[in-house]
C-alpha cells in the first residue's frame, strides 16, 4: 500500500496534556496521526525502565549498578530474555500503562473521532542512541562500551518493539486501518555521531536489524543529525522509510549511491522528508523571538507556506532526478513530516506554542495535498 506523500509527525510536543495533543493531531488533518511524546517524557526510562538499574540521576539517564540486589535482578532479567529468544516464552515485553498513557488515550480518541486516517505512526528510541546516552554509575563509562549490557539492551528494545507494534496493529484493526499503513519508527538521533566513533558500523547495523526483525508492522528509522555518513548503510537495512531533517540537510541525497537507492525502492522503500520547521528559531528567526515574545510581531506572519515546503522537497529530490531515479514512484512510497520533534516550541508560551504546532501540521498537509496533485499521486 503506497504512502502517497502522507503526512505525519516525529513525536514530541511542548505540552503535557495528552488528550489535548492527540486532539490537535487528529484535528490537524494529517493522514498518518501519531502517538505524541509529552514534554516531560524521558524516552530512555519510559521505554526501558524494566532494565535493572536504569534510572534518572541528576537529570541524566544512568545504569546504577549500586541498585539493591542489582546482580540478582540482572540475572533474572537475562534469563527472561533468553527464554524469549529460545521461544520458551512468547516474544514481547509489555510496558506498564503509566509509561504509555498516550497510547491508550490515542486509541480512545481515535475511536471517538470522526477522523478516518490512512494510517497511524509511533516511535521508539533506538538501541544505539539509547546505549550511547546511558552512563554506568558509579564511573564514567557508558552502556555502549559494555558488550554484554549492550546486547541485553538491544534484546530488550527488540522485545518492546514487538509488543508496541502489536499494540499499534490492534488500534489499527479496531479503526479499520490497513495493517500496511501502520508504522513504527526507531528514533536514532545519535546514530550518525556514534557510528565508528563509539561502535563499528557493521556492529551498529546488526543490532538495529535485530530490533527491526521483531517489529510486526512497517518500520522506519529517524535520524536528527546529518545522515550523510550513514545514509547508504541505513538504506540497506530492512526498513520501509528513512526519516531525516530535509531542511538542514537538504543535500543528503546528493551523494547517495544510485544502485542502493534503486534497490531500496524495489523493496518498497521511501523517505520521510522532514520539510516542516519544528522550532521557534527555524520558523521566526532568532532575531525576531524577543518581539514574538512581547507581542510586537504576529507569529503567523512568519509561517512557511505550502509552496515553500514544496520548494524544500524539490531541493532534496532534484539530485535524485538527475541520477535518473523515478521521482513519482519514490514520492508514492514516501511521507512528509516535520524536521524533528516540537518539544522546544514553547514560544511565546507552551500553550501558544502548541497552537502554532497544530497550524504547522495543517500547513504540512496542505503542502502535501498540492504535491500529490502535482505528481498525480492518488
Amino acid at each position: 500500500m503506497p504512502f502517497n506523500l502522507g503526512t505525519s509527525g516525529i513525536g514530541s510536543h511542548p505540552l503535557n496534556d495528552s488528550k489535548r495533543l492527540i486532539r490537535d493531531i487528529l484535528e490537524s488533518g494529517i493522514t498518518y496521526p501519531y502517538i505524541p511524546q509529552l514534554n516531560t517524557d524521558e524516552m530512555t526510562v519510559q521505554f526501558h525502565y524494566m532494565f535493572p538499574g536504569i534510572t534518572i540521576l541528576r537529570g541524566a539517564s544512568v545504569l546504577d549498578v549500586n541498585t539493591p540486589k542489582f546482580k540478582e535482578k540482572l540475572d533474572a532479567f537475562k534469563n527472561d530474555l533468553k527464554f524469549k529468544a529460545l521461544l520458551l516464552h512468547p516474544h514481547g515485553m509489555a510496558i506498564e500503562s503509566d509509561f504509555v498513557k498516550e497510547l491508550s488515550v490515542f486509541s480512545e480518541l481515535l475511536s471517538e473521532s470522526q477522523t478516518r486516517p490512512h494510517g497511524i505512526k509511533c516511535q521508539l528510541v533506538g538501541p544505539i542512541t539509547e546505549a550511547a546516552s546511558i552512563k554506568i554509575h558509579p564511573g564514567n563509562t557508558r552502556l555502549i562500551d559494555d558488550p554484554e549490557l549492550l546486547d541485553l539492551l538491544v534484546t530488550l528494545t527488540a522485545e518492546i518493539a514487538h509488543w508496541l507494534s502489536g499494540q499499534l496493529l490492534q488500534i489499527a484493526n479496531a479503526n479499520k486501518i490497513q495493517r500496511s499503513n501502520v508504522i513504527l519508527f526507531l528514533d536514532e538521533p545519535a546514530l550518525s555521531v556514534s557510528i565508528e566513533k563509539e561502535i563499528p558500523t557493521k556492529d551498529a547495523l546488526e543490532k538495529i536489524a535485530q530490533v527491526l526483525q521483531l517489529i510486526q508492522c512497517r518500520k522506519g528509522i529517524h535520524i536528527c543529525d546529518n545522515p550523510v555518513n550513514v545514509l547508504n548503510d541505513i538504506l540497506k537495512c530492512p526498513i520501509d522509510l528513512f526519516s531525516y531533517d530535509a531542511i538542514k540537510y537538504s543535500n543528503s541525497l546528493k551523494n547517495s549511491d544510485k544502485d542502493i537507492i534503486e534497490d531500496f525502492m524495489l523493496r518498497g522503500g521511501g523517505f520521510a522528508f522532514g520539510l516542516t520547521p519544528n522550532t521557534p528559531e527555524s520558523v521566526f528567526g532568532v532575531e525576531r523571538i524577543p518581539q514574538i515574545m512581547t507581542g510586537e510581531l504576529t507569529p503567523s506572519e512568519f509561517f512557511p507556506t505550502p509552496d515553500q515546503l514544496g520548494q524544500v522537497l524539490q531541493k532534496n529530490i532534484n539530485p535524485l532526478a538527475q541520477k535518473g531515479i523515478p521521482i513519482q514512484e519514490l514520492l508514492a512510497q514516501s511521507l512528509i513530516t516535520p524536521s524533528c520533534g516540537f518539544r522546544n516550541f514553547n514560544i511565546p508560551t507552551p500553550e501558544e506554542g502548541e497552537l502554532i504546532v497544530k497550524q504547522l501540521l495543517q500547513i504540512q498537509e496542505a503542502a502535501a495535498a498540492k504535491l500529490r496533485k502535482t505528481y498525480e499521486l492518488t
